[in-house]
């Protein structure tokens, strides 16, 4: 009977430690795991913040040989076309707006030009502010 309460006794003692010790390992996994899944998701946004900023810097098959750690090779196209643009009076129209109705316009301009060619096979090579007010947006249209 005694070796029974004794039993008893350490049983009572030692089952609480052991289910306290178990939540907090518990609790703990849990911890890592949500953590684990949070730091995955900033890295996979990091990652397509990346690839986005090299896709606009090269064109996708070069994008995708770098990140493959591949030798990029020189491409030849038999056909290709180099679109320049210029905004007409622009001077005079830069004159009568403020400077954010400007940066609007232009930023405007720029989205319907990206927005168009999104569904061609078209690598946009630069939007650079040249001298005086004349602005120019290329593209390289492979055929």
């Amino acid at each position: 009977l005694f070796q029974c309460w004794c039993l008893l006794v350490v049983a009572c003692l030692i089952y609480p430690t052991v289910l306290v010790s178990f939540k907090q390992m518990t609790d703990w996994i849990h911890n890592y795991a949500r953590n684990l899944k949070e730091k995955t998701e900033d890295l996979k946004r990091e990652r397509r913040l990346a690839e986005d900023l090299l896709h606009q810097m090269l064109p996708k098959s070069v994008a995708k040989q770098l990140r493959k750690c591949q030798k990029v090779e020189a491409e030849n196209y038999d056909q290709v076309t180099i679109f320049f643009s210029d905004i007409v009076g622009f001077t005079s129209i830069a004159a009568s707006c403020t400077p954010l109705q400007v940066v609007e316009m232009l930023n405007n301009l720029y989205v319907c030009f990206d927005t168009r060619i999104e569904s061609y096979d078209v690598y946009k090579v630069s939007t650079n502010p040249q001298e005086g007010d004349l602005k120019m947006k290329s593209f390289l249209l492979f055929f």
